[in-house]
Formats: C-alpha cells, structure tokens, sequence
C-alpha cells in the first residue's frame, strides 16, 4: 500500500467509507419498519436525520456510536462556536476595521488654470464628448461667466475706448 497521498490509498478510503454509509442508507429505506409515533424518533433516525452541517451546509456521515455530530468539520464547530461566543457578549459576530480612505479632491481652480480648463471644454465640445442635453446648462453657465467678466472694470476700460472684447 502506498502513502496516504496515492491514489491507491485514496480509493481504498473511497471504498470503506461507501461500505461504512452502505448500513445505514439501507436502514432508512426499508419499507418494512414501522414509522415512530410522532415525537418519539429513536437514535436510529436521529443519526439518519443528521447529514447536514449546522454551519454551511456540508454532508455529514454520521457513525453507529457517538454523539450525533452537528458540523462536518472542526473548523466548522469553531466557526459555529465563535458565533455563539460573539453573540452572547453582545457584540457582533464580525469585526469593524476602521481605517483612514484618502480620496483626491479635485483642487479649486487657480487664475492660471481657467485658460488651459476653457481651452479642455473648447476641445470636448468639438469632439463631440460633452451631450447635447448638457448643452443648455452649459450654455447659462457660460453666459454667468461672460457677465461676471464683463463687469471688471478693466474690460470696461476696454470698451469706452472703442474695443469690445466679448458681447453677448
């Protein structure tokens, strides 16, 4: 016989644990027994009833003696345990980390930004990337904009003196 990790060794664990379960799928399925009276289940069907986990719903292959087990695995009864354990303290069953996001807030704008930011929206818009349904609300923020410019008393210099730069 080979090492535990042969596959010989492996189908040889295959076919004892078919065996071992063959006895009591049979016991469940013999027609001849008569059902227990409502309440009253013996050991028998308890241990047949038992073949999902409590914890994840695995399988579970009950023996012929022993506890009837709740969980496939024993890192399922400490899960389980660990819930319990949380729940009856209190607290929560999971653990809050709190931690510290940094998210990039976009910089307001300085004076030597607007010319290069006027010169991006002058591209989008001839390339199609801003939507038509935009365009209305652009078009009013605009005209804020070409407002609040024009009341600069430096551009209003400009115009007394015969040049107007901007006129809406």
């Amino acid at each position: 016989m080979g090492d535990s990790r042969s596959a010989g060794s492996r189908a040889i664990r295959r076919e004892r644990e078919r065996r071992r379960r063959e006895p009591v799928e049979r016991a469940h399925d013999k027609p001849d027994r008569p059902m227990p009276a409502e309440g009253a289940i013996g050991a028998r069907e308890r241990r047949i009833a038992a073949r999902t986990c409590a914890w994840c719903g695995g399988s579970i292959t009950p023996g012929s003696r022993g506890p009837i087990p709740k969980w496939c695995s024993a890192a399922c009864r400490h899960r389980a345990w660990e819930q319990t354990r949380a729940a009856a303290s209190g607290r929560a069953a999971i653990q809050v980390v709190e931690r510290q996001v940094e998210v990039r807030v976009p910089a307001v704008p300085t004076h030597r930004d607007w010319a290069k930011l006027f010169d991006e929206l002058t591209r989008q818009l001839d390339d199609g990337r801003v939507y038509d349904r935009d365009l209305a609300e652009l078009a009013e923020a605009l005209g804020r904009v070409l407002d609040a410019y024009n009341r600069r008393p430096y551009v209003r210099d400009r115009r007394a003196r015969g040049r107007q730069p901007f006129v809406r």
